[in-house]
């Protein structure tokens, strides 16, 4: 406990140094990480004798470009053993998942200190937007067990995990109890809500603060909350490879990237101005030792804003990433269902590869699976009841099992639509 306080007063530290301060920082952690991966992690270790790099040649940001970048199906490749520091007990480890968006998720281990640090990160972030010991925070996204810290139990900055899985009316039921102060929700998710009760979340609950995060939020789903319920909305930036990346702050002038826990890049296949300054999003992690990510491709698209924030924080500034903000399945009732719930289902299935939702119509879900080997027949039978169970309307739910997946010529969704815009609305 004493050695977490610690920890913690240093990343409020960090929030109130000045930019050179704070690229000390930074640079420092970027050489140890990258020490650390070269002397334990094989992967990183071959990496860099292919291309002839030694770890003490990365001082800084700018030495990172001679490190090739690395993306998903690079580690799923190399496997776990080659991706993993020495001396990690993977069994003590806690295991994260990848959303999956590109419909393979992927697993990460996270030690008791790796885990510790994003959760501080985490903490910090929520103070810096007025997180009071009085609050209640509901979040409606990750299906994760809530462990009741020494805090909590005195009744301070209590919080509470309320699953997409669960059936709407579950969702509704525990929000109506747990009475939460704010909000922070997936923006499909909050949709899938919002849309059975009329967009009147006050109905619901009175946050005076709602943080979305994961999926664009796009302007009309921000519009009909604002205009039924006096609330301050934030925009949260992360990835469950290395925990969160950036968030907006009161002044809502951009998301600040937490400098002190991760570096990001922008890879560009053109020219940065010739897309207006926006780039695709590529991560070093500055705190995750059991499995690191250096120069790690997420993909997402964002830009730099160059005139500094006028809260004074000395974190760099970005546009909110963009992305999809229409995976939402439309039922024969007209009522919507979010996606969120079925990724949880999907990416935990033995032996799964990749997978892709697609709607055909209202009435007709098709949903293919591409597996390592033979999949679970059992499974696949419990896997189509759960998807009809939480659906709740008379929609007809294919599975179907393939040798694979995707169009190499585009961007992979795992989701589709067959829908017009005009019926999506």
């Amino acid at each position: 406990m004493i050695g977490e306080v610690l920890e913690f007063r240093r990343l409020l530290k960090n929030r109130r140094m000045s930019s050179e301060e704070l690229e000390a920082v930074r640079n420092r952690k970027l050489q140890s990480m990258v020490r650390h991966a070269y002397e334990n992690v094989p992967y990183y270790r071959s990496l860099f004798q292919a291309v002839g790099l030694l770890p003490e040649e990365i001082r800084n940001v700018n030495d990172l470009q001679r490190i090739p970048i690395t993306t998903k199906d690079d580690l799923r490749t190399a496997g776990i053993e080659r991706i993993t520091a020495k001396g990690v007990d993977l069994t003590a480890c806690q295991v994260v998942r990848t959303s999956g968006t590109t419909g393979k998720p992927f697993a990460i281990h996270l030690t008791p200190r790796d885990l510790r640090v994003r959760q501080l990160i985490e903490f910090r972030t929520l103070l810096a937007i007025g997180f009071r010991p009085r609050d209640r925070l509901a979040v409606l996204g990750p299906a994760q067990a809530h462990v009741m810290r020494f805090h909590q139990r005195l009744g301070f900055y209590r919080s509470v995990n309320i699953s997409p899985a669960l059936s709407l009316d579950d969702q509704i039921d525990l929000l109506k109890r747990n009475r939460p102060t704010i909000l922070w929700a997936y923006p499909t998710v909050l949709k899938a809500l919002l849309c059975r009760v009329n967009y009147r979340l006050d109905t619901v609950a009175s946050p005076r603060l709602l943080i979305t995060s994961s999926e664009v939020c796009d302007d009309k789903l921000k519009a009909n909350i604002q205009n039924n319920s006096k609330i301050e909305m934030f925009n949260f930036y992360g990835a469950n490879e290395v925990g969160r990346i950036a968030a907006e702050c009161p002044a809502h002038e951009g998301l600040h990237v937490n400098d002190d826990h991760v570096i990001l890049e922008q890879a560009n296949s053109k020219d940065p101005d010739e897309l207006g300054g926006f780039g695709q999003a590529v991560v070093t992690s500055l705190n995750v030792l059991a499995q690191p990510f250096i120069r790690y491709r997420l993909g997402d698209v964002y830009k730099f804003t160059e005139k500094p924030c006028s809260c004074g924080s000395p974190f760099p500034l970005i546009s909110p990433p963009l992305g999809r903000s229409d995976d939402v399945v439309k039922l024969p009732s007209g009522k919507f269902a979010s996606l969120w719930p079925f990724t949880f289902l999907l990416r935990d299935m033995n032996g799964l590869e990749q997978y892709r939702i697609i709607q055909e119509s209202e009435k007709h879900l098709v949903v293919q699976l591409a597996f390592y080997g033979k999949p679970n027949s059992d499974a696949l039978v419990q896997l189509r009841s759960r998807f009809m169970e939480f659906l709740g309307e008379p929609i007809r739910v294919d599975i179907q099992c393939v040798d694979g997946i995707g169009d190499e010529t585009s961007k992979f969704r795992s989701f589709i639509s067959k829908l017009s815009v005009k019926e999506r609305s």
